[in-house]
This record gives structure tokens, sequence and C-alpha cells, in this order.
């Protein structure tokens, strides 16, 4: 039996499509059922998921996604669970490839799914940012948590999602997978497709300032990856930039950080869509955005380590 898993949390505007895209491709082929747990959601998610006729677990306040996901595991019967966020849907595809992953699911250890696609009807912030994260999936080392299968028996020993992460926890999740003797891998032919990406610059800029939180907390995590050490050599330069020309009077010095960064946005770009191409200027200024963004989140996990932060409770 397959145990879809949505989290979700004022969805309303996507849960319908999400739900619906795993009932018309699972219907007859597989028993299954769908939980949606709901993160006290201030919007109409709930309704529309009962309206569906789906089994839907309230949460009294706001928890982690990761104690919302297992939540949903709990109460779920099957033996093998499928994670799909709420603002996620199924590609016409999807039933077609899923067959032969479920089998090496079943007789592997396994963490298996793919990055999410762009929405065909997404904008340039999307398309220019997100397309090539699928493109080059194969060499990402993790799996979203937004679209994840694996059987129970894997998610157990794995010990399930760290609930105490606000974000960053699917990534956290498949390194003590493969701490246990699993395998993670990113399969192209799954094809999941994301609603939720930002259209637009505020929407990019606050979603990876709040994803960013997980590049610094807990702070040894620091240095779980390049990110962060390109984020705070960038703010480095910003510093140099303010104070240098100060202290010196060599006011040339203030150009260390929009070189520096532009340097760095550049070859974040190339890397990033592998090589140059006709929206590589819209990638760099992205990346330049992307690096500020994740500057900021420093600063939030900075506060929070000094002044403390309401804490969501788990």
């Amino acid at each position: 039996m397959l145990s879809f898993i949505i989290p979700t949390y004022n969805e309303e505007r996507y849960l319908k499509r999400s739900i619906q895209s795993i009932q018309s491709s699972v219907d007859g082929v597989y028993d299954y059922e769908i939980i949606v747990v709901d993160n006290a959601s201030t919007d109409r998610s709930p309704e529309i998921a009962r309206e569906l006729g789906v089994t839907v677990l309230s949460k009294p306040h706001k928890f982690t996604i990761s104690a919302v996901r297992n939540t949903g595991v709990e109460v779920s019967k099957g033996d093998i669970l499928i994670f799909i966020d709420g603002d996620v849907y199924l590609h016409d595809t999807w039933i077609d490839n899923v067959p032969p992953v479920l089998e090496r699911i079943k007789t592997t250890s396994l963490v298996a799914g793919s990055v999410y696609a762009v929405d065909p009807d997404a904008s340039w912030v999307a398309k220019s940012w997100f397309q090539p994260w699928f493109d080059k999936q194969e060499q990402v080392s993790f799996i979203n948590g937004g679209h994840m299968l694996l059987t129970r028996d894997l998610f157990d020993k794995i010990g399930g999602f760290d609930e105490s992460l606000e974000t960053g926890e699917d990534h956290e999740f498949c390194q003590r997978a493969r701490a246990v003797g699993a395998e993670v891998e990113n399969l192209p032919s799954l094809i999941a497709v994301h609603l939720g990406y930002p259209n637009s610059l505020g929407h990019f800029f606050r979603r990876e300032r709040w994803h960013g939180k997980g590049n610094f907390s807990p702070w040894s995590r620091i240095f779980a990856s390049k990110i962060p050490i390109f984020v705070l050599s960038i703010l480095v330069s910003l510093l140099l930039s303010i104070i240098a020309p100060l202290v010196t009077g060599y006011w040339e010095l203030a150009l260390v950080y929009p070189l520096f960064a532009g340097a760095a946005s550049a070859a974040a770009a190339y890397k990033w869509i592998g090589g140059f191409s006709p929206n590589f200027l819209s990638c760099m200024f992205l990346s330049w955005v992307y690096f500020t963004a994740r500057g900021f989140s420093f600063f939030d996990v900075l506060k929070e380590s000094l002044f403390g932060a309401t804490k969501e409770k788990t």
C-alpha cells in the first residue's frame, strides 16, 4: 500500500491540483491512501482536502514541516511512504515510470524522488533559476522533501525528519540516510511539478532568506556546503567596502564589494547553467539576489542566537 503524505499550510491555490494528480494517477493501479496534515492553515486548505475525500489531520498551531510530515507517517498504514508537498503535483507520466522505482525501493535501501520541474506557466524568475536545477538533477546530492519515496522500514531506521529544523530538513534527512547505508538518488523520470516556485523577485528573495537559515542553524552546518562560505565571503567584502575607504582614505576600495560580488555571481551562474547561454545575465542577477538573501539569513540566525526567538512548539 502507498501512503501519500501531504503537509500543507495555506495552499488552497494549489492543493486541489496536487491531490487530484495523485488520484488520477494511482486510482485502479495501486492501493493507496492520501493523508493531508494541515499545519494550522488560515485558508480553506483543510476544507478542500476533505471535499476531495482524503484523510485530514489538523494541527492546533504551526509546527515545523518535519513535525508535520512525521505526524502523517504516524497515522499512515502503507509500507511505502510518498511525501508530496501541497504545492506540488504529479506529472501525467509519473505513474508510467514509478513501478520499477517501487520495486527498487522494496528490494534495496533507497531514498528516491526528483528535483521539482518548473510549471510551464511560471515566470522568468522561476524558469531562469530553477530550470537548470531540474536539468542537472542527477548531480544533486539530496532529495526534496516535497517529492520523496521510501519504505516505512527505512524511514524508521533513519529516524524520521528532525523536528528541530525549520528548513534544510530534507538535506539533513538524506545525510542520515547515507549514514545508515541507504542510497539517495534523484530520478528524472519521476516528474513532479512545483507550483510554488517564486514568480517575482520579492518572493524569490523571501524564499531564499527563509531557506538560507538552514545553512547556519545549527552553526556547525556552515561547513556542510560551499554556499555559507560564499555568503560569508561576500559579507566580508561588503564590510571592507564600507570600512576600508573610511580608514585608509582610498575610496577605490569601495569597489571591493561590487567587484567580488559580481565575480562570485558570475561564477555561480556559469556553474549553475553549465556555461554561457541566453539567460546567463538573468541567472547572474538572480545569483546576486540569492547570495544577498542568504546574507540576511545569516543575520536572522545570529539575531535569534543572541536574543532568542519565538519557537514553534514541536
